[in-house]
């Protein structure tokens, strides 16, 4: 992740300095300069701020992606339109298998719907981001290579256990990550299997290292996550 190449091409695409980029993104004097410093607690705000005027987080923050969102996608950060007219997905009575013989199409067989969109929380407009995994270190939690983890970037949220997104070292992860207050400590783990007391332990940080603050940052906590379907599943 090269901070200050990035923004030297959001200042291009902009045509701005880096006082007229904060303008425009509705960030304080100097924040862009704490990012390049690591200084900055709460780095959700500017992948936010980028995503509203149609710059890609993931672009920021891995340089993986293309730096325009496409135009009609759904776009990180923002909330889904909703309507009136939600996609539901009927929900069969038989839990394993349709059974021998059973048409499970017969609306007797339906025995409610789920609306596919109230799967994912509520969360308050800007705060959801989405990043493409690659590899199958977490595949005994059901995510797999390719599939699509979004995120809460809400600070509020990073302190119980659970799955993250987030920088370690320079590298974008997405592991378990155990709060442990009383050593303060943060395990970062790998989940290659179902049981999580198999799961294994990368790595320990010590919140209270000199240089942790600079090693280590959280982007957001995962919420869902979605596989998209191919020819080849």
């Amino acid at each position: 992740m090269n901070f200050s190449e990035n923004i030297e091409n959001l200042l291009t695409h902009f045509n701005v300095t880096r006082a007229g980029l904060e303008k425009i993104l509705g960030l304080s004097n100097g924040y862009l300069g704490n990012i390049e410093k690591k200084m900055t607690d709460n780095p959700g705000k500017l992948l936010v701020a980028l995503s509203e005027n149609g710059i890609s987080a993931d672009w920021f923050l891995t340089g993986k992606s293309e730096m325009l969102l496409a135009p009609f996608s759904t776009q990180a950060g923002r909330e889904v339109a909703r309507t009136d007219e939600t996609y539901r997905v009927p929900l069969l009575r038989q839990q394993v298998s349709c059974g021998k013989g059973a048409n499970w199409e017969d609306e007797q067989n339906i025995k409610d719907y789920i609306d596919i969109f109230s799967l994912v929380p509520r969360l308050n407009a800007g705060r959801l981001f989405a990043f493409t995994v690659q590899g199958t270190s977490m595949i005994g939690a059901g995510i797999k290579n390719g599939d699509y983890v979004l995120f809460n970037s809400d600070v509020s949220h990073y302190s119980a256990d659970g799955i993250y997104v987030f920088a370690l070292d320079n590298e974008v992860y997405c592991k378990r990550l155990e709060f442990d207050k009383l050593s303060k400590k943060i395990k970062i783990y790998s989940v290659r299997v179902a049981d999580l007391e198999k799961a294994e332990l990368l790595t320990s940080l010590d919140i209270d290292e000199t240089e942790f603050a600079d090693r280590f940052r959280i982007f957001g906590r995962v919420v869902s996550w979605l596989h998209p379907y191919s020819s080849d599943d």
